[in-house]
């Protein structure tokens, strides 16, 4: 099971000041949202409305690379949920990448052989939606791969859902993924969770 942890409170304040109420459960603020936690694989939790109905924003996060040119997997040899499969084992892969990876617009100064970099503020010229991962090959940066950053949206603050119940849907969600942590923000009381 995921261990449970406070989403950073000045995360949260970022978050809340670029968007209006009304908005605040959009498309575009759970992309924010996600942009501002480093965690690049885990579920997130966040329960609104002191002083009116509680709405709850349960999403995961999962943010990996992809190769410049994905490979090619033999469908004919596999099952839907055999090739599924592979597909999430290889991302999970890609996933670990990240804990690691130095994130920044700036390479590092003195970087081994090898060493990936997930540049920040230039897009691919190839896939412009999409940031680049490098790798240091001893002389220059070269491209590893393409930043695929996605918010898998479970509960979108569309109908009254308190933080316990939330809670325990994205409990109920680590059953069958690995996420280790659930990241939280209880603003329905006066205290946060």
């Amino acid at each position: 099971m995921a261990q449970v942890k406070p989403l950073d409170l000045a995360v949260v304040q970022a978050w809340l000041a670029g968007w209006n109420k009304r908005d605040i459960f959009s498309d575009a603020s759970v992309r924010h949202l996600q942009s501002l936690i480093t965690d690049p694989f885990c579920l997130v939790v966040v329960t609104l409305g002191i002083g009116r109905e509680p709405r709850s924003l349960v999403f995961r996060r999962v943010k990996y690379t992809l190769p410049p040119v994905p490979p090619k997997p033999n469908i004919q040899d596999m099952s839907r949920w055999r090739f599924r499969e592979a597909l999430l084992r290889g991302a999970r892969g890609r996933i670990e990448q990240f804990r690691s990876m130095p994130v920044g617009p700036v390479a590092s100064v003195a970087p081994s052989v090898g060493q990936l970099w997930h540049q920040t503020g230039v897009k691919s010229e190839t896939v412009p939606k999409l940031e680049r991962v490098l790798r240091w090959d001893g002389a220059e940066w070269v491209i590893a791969g393409f930043v695929v950053d996605d918010a898998n949206i479970m509960k979108q603050g569309k109908r009254l859902c308190d933080f316990q119940e939330a809670l325990a849907d994205a409990q109920a969600t680590t059953k069958w993924l690995d996420c280790e942590f659930i990241y939280t923000y209880d603003g329905s009381t006066w205290g946060n969770a």
